[in-house]
């Protein structure tokens, strides 16, 4: 398995992806499947942008008391679990990442 990563200046956004699929066939026989991609690097983000914004709406929502405490406390809006998403999600200070 390989994996070649090139940047190419005048192809701007727009990134440009080539699958090969090889396998055997009747009578010892080969297939290749060859896939051409080419798709606007922002298209491919907007889902994950979609998710990040649900999943801070719904840890806005949530309330959590501990056993002993007298209140609820609630999330802060953008939290660690973000870090599955991200490289470096904003938290808050102390909280283990």
């Amino acid at each position: 398995h390989v994996v070649v990563i090139k940047y190419v200046p005048h192809v701007a956004d727009s990134k440009r992806a080539m699958d090969e699929y090889s396998s055997e066939i009747f009578m010892g026989g080969s297939n290749t499947i060859v896939i051409h991609n080419t798709c606007e690097d922002s298209l491919l983000a907007a889902p994950i942008i979609l998710d990040l914004c649900i999943l801070m709406e719904l840890c806005e929502r949530i309330e959590i008391k501990k056993d002993g405490q007298v209140s609820f406390q609630r999330f802060h809006p953008v939290l660690s679990l973000l870090s599955y998403l991200l490289k470096a999600p904003l938290v808050p200070s102390g909280t283990p990442i």
